[in-house]
């Protein structure tokens, strides 16, 4: 959310408007707010009703025509306290809501977290606008929070200029490879242990993949796989020595491993948008992806867009059938893919993100007028 967040006020800034950033104050949280127990309810103490308070002040300072966005729909109950605001809300996903309305088994929340996201329902319901930052998020947006028309406008997440640069060939902090990927071939994953992550998947195809290579190794862009049970289920021990884990490196050296990938597997079983596809398309490595929105229409190649049921007996091995048939490509066709990949994430700039969500400001201040 921070980095949706400093692109859009970079970019709106870069336009020339005034923009004044509201961040909600920590005070009773500087007693000793943590995730868990009493400290977690100091936290929404702060959240919920003291911050309700400098946000009125800090918008009652501001001159002139105004419009509120919410940049984070998590905070979206705040439009109970705006009702003489435009509002305008970007939605990245209601992955929480649907959970708190049991639509997914491997989530369960407990009541205080439904009567969160059942304010955080009642706040968008509340708003003028909704965004929403992939056309899946946008259907879930008009089957659980209403049809009406300006809730359902779509904005795609843009790439920041690094990754552009990377696309269009003009990057120019080529950092080097670590040094334990300098001299092997690799597939890759990223991404922490939220369950709709589903890593065990990336996980079980790269054991299929290097069942027909050996040498191929697997680099995990995040926290190790902890279970040694599911890690001998999955990998034979000559596999479970080809992982590679890499963590706290920075955006250059992650551009540098996904340049040099030989294939991405995120296969996410949902997201609210999917950064990382984008961002590894940027570099020219190719990703595959569950036959699933919003995943699937990130997916420059879509025959490595993997079709059928994950309960299909045969899924996993026609799966990594397909990866296995992109990695034996000749290598004129990996590089057309590559170049094709890289065209594809270059159309997501933050200069064409800003100019939608002006055109939209514009619309919402003529509505008022």
């Amino acid at each position: 959310m921070f980095r949706f967040r400093d692109l859009l006020l970079a970019g709106l800034q870069a336009k020339g408007l005034q923009v004044e950033l509201f961040n909600p104050p920590v005070i009773l949280g500087k007693l000793g707010a943590r995730n868990r127990g009493l400290g977690k309810w100091i936290g929404y103490i702060d959240k919920y009703l003291l911050c309700s308070i400098f946000l009125k002040r800090k918008i009652a300072s501001i001159q002139g025509q105004r419009i509120v966005h919410i940049v984070d729909h998590s905070n979206a109950f705040y439009t109970r306290w705006l009702s003489k605001e435009t509002t305008v809300v970007t939605c990245h996903d209601l992955l929480a809501v649907r959970s708190a309305l049991g639509e997914f088994k491997e989530n369960v929340l407990g009541a205080s977290g439904k009567q969160q996201q059942a304010m955080i329902v009642g706040g968008l319901k509340r708003a003028e606008y909704i965004v929403s930052v992939s056309k899946a998020t946008c259907m879930d947006v008009g089957r659980l929070i209403g049809e009406k028309a300006d809730w359902l406008h779509h904005i795609p997440n843009a790439l920041d200029r690094d990754f552009i640069a990377e696309a269009r060939g003009q990057a120019d902090d080529k950092a080097a490879l670590p040094s334990s990927l300098q001299s092997c071939r690799y597939v890759m994953h990223i991404g922490g242990e939220k369950w709709y992550k589903h890593r065990i998947l990336a996980l079980k195809v790269f054991a299929q993949l290097h069942q027909a290579d050996d040498a191929l190794r697997f680099v995990v862009v995040g926290p190790s796989y902890t279970d040694a049970q599911l890690l001998d289920a999955a990998l034979t021990s000559s596999a479970k020595s080809s992982i590679i884990y890499l963590t706290g490196i920075s955006d250059a050296e992650l551009r540098a491993v996904y340049r040099h990938c030989e294939l991405l597997l995120f296969l996410s079983l949902i997201e609210g948008f999917g950064w990382p596809i984008l961002e590894a398309q940027a570099c020219g490595c190719a990703v595959a992806t569950l036959d699933r929105e919003p995943m699937k229409e990130l997916n420059a190649n879509q025959r490595l867009v993997l079709e059928g049921e994950l309960e299909d007996a045969n899924w996993l091995s026609d799966a990594s059938a397909q990866c296995q048939h992109y990695l034996e490509q000749s290598s004129e066709a990996r590089a057309q893919a590559r170049a094709s990949a890289q065209r594809f994430a270059a159309r997501f700039t933050n200069q064409e993100s800003v100019e939608a969500y002006l055109a939209l400001y514009r619309e919402a201040l003529q509505t008022t007028e």
